[in-house]
């Protein structure tokens, strides 16, 4: 059953990655091993990968994986758009939201598309300090949107209250053809 959720996996991922068949590999066992084990934690995920090799030489793969391969900080986006098999245009939803990670907090703005259910994460920043965000990084956010999907692509975007400002309005309304008019804040 693991052999063919992962040929199954990889067959899915192939077109939209460019990575060498060992590589492609190594994320599918990943993404599996993820979902398995519940965690990151890549000595644990070493546990998960079916294979004959000693953990220790998994732990290795699994590091050099990380060392070597670059997919870029917004290279899923496309990827997780395609699967969902969302439209030519979606509903986008803005919005800040605080993690706990052990006794850190940590605070990210994040852009997340929006279907019947589900709000799926495109892009994200992390803020690096409490409280809301700033014009600058709400615009930082969505040119590195607009860099990977074009504006036509917004049906609607969804962000409450404290996504507000002049500035903030004119580059929302600069990047469209015309002024969007589904914006809803509340």
């Amino acid at each position: 059953m693991i052999t063919k959720a992962l040929t199954t996996l990889k067959k899915r991922l192939s077109p939209h990655l460019e990575l060498s068949n060992s590589r492609l590999e190594t994320m599918c066992l990943l993404i599996m091993g993820m979902v398995n084990a519940r965690t990151v934690n890549l000595s644990h995920l070493a546990c998960e990968f079916p294979t004959d090799s000693k953990v220790e030489s998994t732990y290795r793969r699994l590091q050099r994986f990380f060392q070597h391969v670059d997919l870029g900080s917004d290279w899923a986006a496309p990827l997780l758009v395609k699967m969902i098999g969302s439209g030519p245009t979606w509903h986008l939803c803005l919005d800040r939201t605080n993690w706990k990670i052990g006794q850190r907090h940590v605070n990210f703005l994040v852009l997340a598309i929006v279907t019947r259910r589900h709000r799926i994460p495109l892009m994200w920043s992390v803020l690096g300090r409490a409280g809301n965000s700033d014009t600058a990084q709400r615009i930082a956010l969505m040119k590195r949107y607009l860099s990977v999907f074009e504006v036509s692509t917004i049906k609607f975007l969804l962000a409450d209250r404290e996504f507000i400002g002049a500035q903030w309005l004119d580059f929302r309304n600069s990047q469209a053809p015309q002024p969007i008019t589904g914006f809803c804040q509340f």
